[in-house]
């Protein structure tokens, strides 16, 4: 199984960005279901508005990296990461086998 834990900090009008990161959920969480090799998906959100936390967080379960690079450039996810693409300021990522 390999875990793909990605994090997200975004940038711009705190609407914007608060809109971005909602549907960025709404459409990461509806992955599984269109994607055959992402076995689960997990996001979460910040809203503490404490400074320099992280805006969004996504925890993905794939059973190799083979399925991660096909989730990976999957049309869908493409379109999910096109929500906040212009509002990315930095992106953290680690894959893992578990």
């Amino acid at each position: 199984m390999v875990k793909h834990v990605v994090m997200f900090k975004l940038e711009g009008d705190s609407a914007a960005v608060a809109k971005a990161a909602a549907d960025f959920k709404a459409g990461l969480e509806a992955l599984p279901a269109q994607i055959a090799e992402l076995k689960s998906m997990e996001v979460a959100v910040d809203n503490s508005c404490i400074e320099g936390n992280w805006t969004v967080t996504l925890t993905a379960l794939c059973d190799n990296f083979e399925d991660l690079k096909a989730y990976a450039g999957h049309p869908a996810h493409l379109a999910c990461v096109a929500i906040i693409k212009p509002l990315v300021a930095a992106r953290a990522c680690v894959d893992c086998e578990q």
